[in-house]
């Protein structure tokens, strides 16, 4: 949309839209937005062609469009609704033009951020999921992409495994609300991965010193950074000068114009002797002579 605000203008102005459709009892029974998204169940596509009518009649800058189900499926935000009357199911959704670009193995950050990028991929597949099949679908899949993003095969099979233990055994810790625990959370340059654990390991013992958890965050520097010009080199412009030397067709002899910049800002005064001012002069000068 461009602009931050557009997703919180974009739901401000829906609002106002469904407020009035509601009024007049012309929203749909089922009907679910995010931001610009809806969906809605109509009983077949003429009353749907109407809704949609009614919708882009409501202000001239609307102009939604309509996606029915085709062969008993039907995408929406990331996800594939499956028709299974009298039920829906649900898996995750790729689209033709998905490459698996996600953040590569190789990139210089902490291991950390690569391990939660596994298990957020995975979770999401557990979401979005309405059965185990479904979920072992997108589980395959996910391996491929993570080979291909140089991941190692261990590292995605623990981390999978890992999750499916604690779903099915439901055992997951939660932290107790008797007991506050206070966060300190430390920004550090990441320089490698030893480094890295290093640093983890000396915030550890200190957390248990101080009875207060200390978690660092690395961060990367961004390459622009990187190859950052350290020395401040003058602007060669304004240092260097010249001496300019002319053939006058007028006289004989070789005309030599006085040291100048190389690029020297017009102030508009009268007494500025910039070049070609000289050379005007010293042109006008000859003509007057040979008139005389």
């Amino acid at each position: 949309m461009g602009s931050p605000l557009g997703p919180l203008l974009a739901n401000v102005f829906m609002c106002s839209i469904e407020e009035n459709l509601e009024r007049h009892g012309q929203l749909p029974r089922y009907y679910r937005r995010y931001v610009d998204d809806t969906l809605t169940v109509m009983p077949d596509r003429v009353t749907a062609g109407q809704f949609l009518d009614t919708l882009n009649s409501t202000h001239p800058s609307l102009q939604f469009t309509m996606e029915v189900e085709r062969e008993g499926s039907l995408p929406f935000l990331g996800t594939e609704l499956l028709n299974r009357a009298p039920k829906i199911e649900s898996k995750v959704y790729i689209k033709r033009t998905n490459t698996g670009l996600l953040l590569h193995f190789q990139s210089h950050v902490d291991i950390k951020y690569k391990r939660s990028l596994v298990n957020t991929m995975v979770d999401r597949a557990y979401r979005l999921s309405s059965n185990w099949s479904f979920f072992s679908e997108e589980c395959d899949r996910l391996r491929g992409v993570f080979h291909n993003l140089k991941y190692p095969k261990p590292l995605v099979e623990t981390t999978i495994k890992r999750f499916v233990e604690r779903r099915i055994s439901s055992a997951e810790p939660c932290p107790s609300p008797d007991v506050p625990s206070e966060t300190v959370r430390l920004v550090l340059p990441f320089k490698d991965q030893s480094s890295a654990n290093h640093v983890k390991q000396q915030l550890n013992s200190l957390s248990s010193k101080l009875s207060v958890t200390v978690q660092p965050v690395f961060v990367s520097p961004k390459l622009d950074q990187q190859l950052k010009q350290h020395e401040i080199k003058p602007p060669i412009v304004n240092q260097q000068c010249v001496v300019y030397e002319f053939k006058c067709n007028l006289c004989d002899a070789g005309c030599h114009i006085r040291e100048f910049p190389l690029a020297r800002p017009h102030t508009g005064d009268d007494g500025d002797d910039d070049l070609f001012l000289v050379i005007t002069e010293h042109r006008c000068y000859q003509l007057e002579r040979d008139i005389l």
